[in-house]
């Protein structure tokens, strides 16, 4: 829990059909390496995100498949966050930590001639936070299959460990959890030290996908999104009285999230080069908009080398109860509501990304297989530098440090 928690969303819906209904292998494989590096003087991040999936064909429709992931972390964070007036040292305040999540998934997909359905199931666990998700997608093509449509349902029921406050107790009176040891034992709960709360996700996805002429693509994503439960990080106090005190942040037990995206591809036949163009605008119930817009080009240099570059830029409205110090007065500082927060992801900001990425494929008969096993191979490497602009968010009136970040990726995979 202490990583910042990323909704999976709809990918798990169709991450279960690996392989296409066109493919002539029965089995393939893929092994992936992330690693996520945010140096700071304080705050420094950093996340290896190793993962492999598999999937084979069962007879001429039938695709079933398996993964695992993880997250290896160690760093520092803030354990309080405090404004300009808050009169705490946050930077000294700071806390190192370390977990590893475990991610395990199974699904299966039947893909007929203009049809498909898939399912699957993803269980989670980390040293203070378990998920269980289920999938279920559907899909049908038409217009010679020009035209694609797709829905998508996840249904996540998660459990997070926190401090044993009372649902009687005043939130200005909770407190934060101060490490994960005793999370999900009986002991703890017995002795009134950890608590598990709940939290629903419900994810909703429809796209239309559409082949305008053959070098001309887009694809509509309609997603949307609906939590419930225990939506603060238990580890992260807020300054909330000009005298210091602090207490656990408090958010609304309900959200709703919509996005709509369109994505676009053009093939220019004579560079043998792609251009791609993402554009997704977000809104949801508590106040926050959102806009994300994307440029690609992927060179296709020879049959079997591509290269990628592609650059972004997000920019977001802070969430209705967002203030960067809630113990002065308006309107910069002070009191929103009944609610407060110290997550940087909902204030007010803008980040900017650049990468690149590198891919070599190979194509084999059946007698001349890739090591002598597969009949495809592939080999994937990518860079991703990202850039955050705090508007408003400070550590006690200073500008944080942690505003940089590296998202380096290796990628190995194989069809039999």
């Amino acid at each position: 829990m202490q990583l910042r928690r990323a909704v999976s969303g709809l990918g798990l819906a169709c991450a279960c059909a690996l392989t296409g209904a066109a493919s002539a292998q029965v089995v393939d494989s893929e092994a992936r390496m992330t690693v996520f590096v945010e140096p700071s003087s304080s705050s420094q991040l950093l996340v290896l995100h190793p993962g492999v999936r598999t999937a084979a064909r069962v007879g001429e429709s039938v695709t079933v498949s398996a993964g695992y992931d993880a997250d290896i972390v160690t760093g520092a964070t803030e354990a309080i966050k405090g404004g300009p007036l808050g009169g705490v040292d946050v930077v000294s305040s700071a806390t190192s930590f370390d977990d590893v999540r475990h991610v395990a998934q199974g699904g299966f997909s039947i893909e007929r001639r203009r049809t498909r359905l898939s399912g699957g199931y993803q269980f989670g666990t980390e040293s203070d936070y378990r998920s269980h998700s289920f999938s279920v997608g559907a899909g049908a093509d038409f217009n010679q299959k020009n035209t694609s449509l797709d829905l998508a349902y996840v249904r996540s029921f998660d459990d997070v460990c926190t401090s044993a406050f009372s649902a009687t107790l005043p939130t200005s009176s909770r407190q934060p959890l101060d490490a994960s040891s005793g999370c999900f034992t009986a002991g703890a709960r017995e002795e009134g030290r950890r608590a598990t709360r709940d939290i629903a996700l419900d994810n909703l996805q429809l796209a239309w996908t559409q082949s305008w002429s053959p070098v001309l693509s887009t694809q509509l994503v309609l997603t949307g999104q609906l939590q419930n439960g225990f939506l603060e990080n238990p580890y992260r106090a807020v300054v909330i009285a000009p005298s210091g005190a602090s207490a656990l942040e408090n958010h609304p037990e309900n959200r709703a999230r919509v996005a709509l995206a369109l994505r676009t591809k053009y093939f220019v036949r004579s560079w043998q080069a792609a251009w791609g163009a993402d554009a997704r605008l977000y809104r949801d119930t508590w106040d926050m908009w959102a806009g994300t817009f994307e440029l690609s080009l992927e060179k296709h240099w020879t049959p079997w080398f591509r290269l990628l570059g592609r650059a972004r830029v997000h920019q977001q409205t802070g969430v209705l109860f967002w203030s960067d110090d809630y113990t002065g007065g308006e309107p910069l500082t002070g009191p929103r509501g009944q609610y407060w927060t110290g997550d940087r992801e909902l204030s007010p900001l803008r980040s900017y990304s650049l990468g690149a990425r590198a891919l070599l494929t190979t194509q084999r008969r059946a007698g001349d297989r890739l090591l002598g096993i597969f009949l495809q191979g592939a080999a994937g490497a990518s860079l991703d530098l990202i850039k955050t602009d705090l508007r408003e968010f400070t550590w006690a009136g200073r500008s944080p440090d942690d505003t940089l970040a590296g998202v380096m990726s290796l990628t190995l995979s194989g069809s039999l």
